[in-house]
């Protein structure tokens, strides 16, 4: 395997960190915000994939007096997503540098586009959610979050396990090439 060097710059750094903590500080505003409700019980609707199902957890909500609640969470998961995705790709291209393998940079940066089509599904899941909440709930919207769900957790999932290889990687090349400089920290 060619191995190059391409140096992740102080700006990449930068936003790897930058995006990491505003990641985190969103993740516990959001949560206390929107307390008592959590987003395992959106994630529920998102993947309620029958009609009946997801008209039973809009029952659920209105009855609990969680309903506008649960509308201001998918318009926060909106913002979220844009969040994640684009934190997640800078991380994906930052930690591919790191490791200097020249496979691992050129997948870091085709993660990026994957990430882009990852936030597209998600909003379109999220205006999907909005629409069955609106009162217009359709076996098309039910479905179409649910699919969307499905794509955007699988090309987040792909995208930490890349991320987790890079790691590994990369502290491999420190402990066992003797290299113990670090541009992480």
């Amino acid at each position: 395997m060619k191995v190059t060097y391409a140096a992740p710059t102080t700006s990449l750094q930068r936003w790897f960190w930058w995006l990491l903590v505003i990641n985190v500080l969103f993740i516990f505003g959001a949560d206390t915000y929107l307390r008592p409700l959590t987003y395992a019980e959106m994630v529920r609707f998102e993947i309620a994939k029958d009609i009946t199902v997801a008209q039973g957890i809009i029952r659920e909500w209105t009855l609990g007096g969680f309903f506008a609640k649960v509308l201001q969470g998918i318009y926060f998961n909106c913002v979220f997503i844009g969040l994640y995705t684009f934190g997640l790709a800078v991380a994906c291209i930052f930690l591919s540098r790191l490791t200097g393998h020249e496979i691992l940079i050129r997948a870091g940066k085709g993660a990026f586009w994957l990430l882009a089509g990852a936030a597209i599904c998600g909003i379109i899941g999220s205006t999907a959610m909005i629409k069955s909440l609106q009162g217009n709930i359709s076996k098309w919207n039910v479905m179409m979050a649910y699919d969307m769900a499905a794509a955007r957790f699988s090309v987040l999932i792909v995208c930490l396990l890349f991320v987790l290889v890079c790691l590994v990687f990369w502290l491999s090349n420190k402990l066992f090439n003797g290299n113990r400089s670090s541009m992480l920290f």
